[in-house]
């Protein structure tokens, strides 16, 4: 198996430090539409389905642009800052070597617990998630099933969002940035938190605000053919021969 190529399954996380609880979106490989900005700010997007209705909210994250600190997210918060889903959202990224927060303590139960389960499955993946703690502290959240059946969506934020908004200028500087619901997309942007906070308005036109709906989903792209080959080929027969074997290493029809 070392030298093997099982399915993959990716995990991100949002962890509320006030209760605590960690919502733990997994996600197939056949589920995996990127890695970028789209996924992170749908899975973001939890807010509907997790949140309290709380009207001000505080985000730490990564310096990572290529999911975290760039203009699309920052473009998202603005619009539920414009649509008063928030009245108020701060966010902050972490300096760069102190970036070990609450999420990876959470992330640690579960893979502690990953270590001594035995996965041949995506529901396995999922259980070893809700039972890494005696207190309920992660909460497994697939995005989609093996059969193909999508339980969370990936909208097209970037594309949704372009025609409104402009990017923030030398955006990696900056440390702390908010958004106020009664400044309708205006960033409230600050080096450090002793630094000088200065303004910026991301709206192309002031007049011209983005809809409220929500963008055009994704469709995941699923498994290729040679993926599901190999995975019969080579996996398979490591898999405990039951239905979770069908559902991660399906039987191959000739014709």
């Amino acid at each position: 198996m070392y030298f093997l190529t099982p399915l993959k399954c990716a995990v991100f996380e949002i962890n509320c430090e006030a209760f605590p609880k960690q919502v733990n979106f997994l996600i197939d490989e056949g589920m995996s539409i990127s890695k970028g900005s789209n996924a992170v700010i749908s899975y973001l997007h939890f807010f509907d389905n997790y949140g309290l209705g709380e009207e001000i909210t505080r985000l730490h994250c990564d310096n990572c642009s290529g999911q975290n600190k760039n203009k699309f997210v920052m473009w998202y918060l603005a619009w539920r800052c414009i649509h008063r889903l928030h009245k108020s959202m701060e966010l902050y990224f972490l300096v760069a070597g102190h970036t070990n927060f609450s999420p990876d303590w959470c992330f640690g139960l579960f893979k502690q617990r990953y270590r001594r389960s035995h996965i041949t499955a995506l529901c396995d993946i999922q259980e070893a998630v809700r039972s890494s703690s005696y207190q309920n502290i992660n909460i497994p959240q697939l995005v989609g099933s093996e059969d193909g059946q999508v339980l969370v969506n990936t909208y097209n934020w970037q594309e949704f969002l372009s025609p409104y908004f402009k990017p923030l200028p030398q955006i990696k500087n900056y440390h702390h940035m908010r958004f106020n619901c009664d400044h309708p997309g205006v960033i409230f942007a600050k080096q450090y938190a002793d630094s000088k906070e200065v303004s910026f308005s991301l709206l192309k036109d002031p007049t011209t605000l983005p809809p409220l709906e929500l963008p055009l989903p994704l469709a995941p792209p699923g498994l290729s053919e040679q993926r599901i080959q190999y995975l019969y080929n080579n996996i398979r027969q490591f898999c405990a021969q039951d239905h979770r074997a069908d559902l991660t290493c399906p039987i191959l029809w000739g014709f």
